[in-house]
């Protein structure tokens, strides 16, 4: 169990550091939340061993209180990232718009890794951009 928490740490890690590299080159709220919307969609997270150790994850999340902890976190950070964003363009409604985008991207991204055929990045992260552009009034 430690062992696959500490590579759940690991692959947590890689996420962070993609989503703060697209952040860097993101200009302005929209950029920003179209820059976080596609790193949560990167390639290495298709990987099969990766999308494996999610699926597990959520699983161990249940029941044990470190994975637990460590989903907390990976969702707190990305509802922070999210909510930073949709505040100038969503005001009052940007708590629940990124509760529901980060349902989103975590629902979206089983569903891809799930299906029978490849997993398809591009597709996953203009399904979430979508529901977003709706939510924010593009």
């Amino acid at each position: 169990e430690q062992i696959f928490l500490a590579a759940m740490r690991h692959i947590l890690t890689i996420y962070a550091a993609e989503v703060r590299g697209a952040l860097l080159t993101a200009r302005g709220p929209k950029d920003r939340l179209r820059a976080t919307i596609l790193a949560s969609f990167g390639s290495g997270s298709f990987r099969r061993e990766v999308a494996s150790a999610w699926l597990n994850f959520y699983v161990l999340a249940q029941t044990q209180p470190q994975a637990r902890r460590l989903l907390s976190v990976y969702q707190s950070r990305l509802r922070s990232t999210l909510l930073h964003d949709l505040r100038p363009l969503a005001g009052d409604r940007a708590e629940a718009i990124a509760d529901t985008i980060g349902a989103l991207i975590d629902g979206v991204y089983l569903r891809e890794v799930l299906k029978g055929d490849a997993p398809t990045a591009s597709k996953a992260a203009a399904m979430v951009w979508d529901c977003l552009e709706r939510e924010i009034g593009e």
